[in-house]
């Protein structure tokens, strides 16, 4: 017997592949640099300058930037109310004070509370760069030195 073709049998499943996306967030700074004269500008005038805090966030995530109190924090500073200072390092530091605000008119304190991060904050899945003003008060004095100051800037979503 010679068999000229051959019936196959076949059978099909459905495969369901899934992706999900996890909410995600990076962080980046670039603090701020300046030069601070005790002696004639900064006498009575204010040393304003900026930094940046940057993140990219996955669209659909909530972020909250908010920034620490430093390293060198005054006493009696608190998350929602940081006295932050810059200091001049060694054995017997000087401290300059200093503040981060929120807002250009520097009257909004930029604090480690989500109630004191600001709230423009978007999540576009592109960086986002937000504007930290910085001031510097007239009227401190201190050594011919530099001062520094560590802040931890947190991404929370």
């Amino acid at each position: 017997m010679i068999c000229t073709g051959s019936l196959a049998g076949t059978a099909t499943a459905t495969m369901t592949n899934t992706v999900t996306i996890a909410a995600n967030c990076s962080i980046s700074t670039l603090g701020f640099t300046t030069t601070y004269d005790p002696v004639v500008v900064n006498a009575t005038a204010n040393q304003d300058v900026t930094a940046s805090v940057t993140t990219t966030c996955t669209v659909g995530a909530s972020p909250v930037v908010t920034l620490g109190q430093g390293a060198n924090a005054n006493t009696g500073s608190t998350d929602a109310v940081p006295l932050r200072r810059l200091s001049s390092g060694g054995g017997s530091p000087s401290y300059l004070n200093y503040g981060m605000f929120s807002d250009s008119g520097r009257t909004v304190t930029w604090g480690n509370t989500a109630a004191t991060a600001p709230t423009a904050v978007t999540a576009t899945g592109s960086a986002t760069a937000l504007t930290v003003y910085a001031r510097v008060p007239s009227g401190q004095t201190g050594p011919a030195t530099t001062f520094t100051d560590a802040v931890i800037a947190t991404v929370t979503f």
